[in-house]
């Protein structure tokens, strides 16, 4: 499926997590469609890998070139993401 169809876009093991591969996800558009979301959920919950998924930030009407990151699980994973986030640290090259 095109991505423009899809309304995200999937980086599969963008990066590696205490050896377990991340996926990262992003919005074609403001933030990924609830269904694909959920999918996407439930794929890292069952494959035990660990996910990224991005949302634009919004301005005045204007998308800005900053996203939010999200994580989801493990709940160490999300704490060490928001801790770099926080930093101001990138999470991928």
């Amino acid at each position: 499926m095109k991505p423009t169809e899809a309304k995200v876009m999937v980086l599969p093991n963008k990066l590696q997590w205490r050896g377990a591969p991340v996926d990262v996800a992003v919005p074609v558009g403001r933030r990924i469609p609830p269904r694909a979301l959920n999918w996407l959920k439930q794929f890292a919950e069952k494959h035990g890998r660990p996910l990224i998924y991005m949302e634009q930030t919004v301005l005045n009407g204007v998308f800005q070139r900053e996203q939010q990151a999200i994580a989801y699980e493990p709940p160490e994973f999300q704490q060490e993401v928001m801790q770099k986030v926080a930093q101001g640290q990138r999470l991928w090259r």
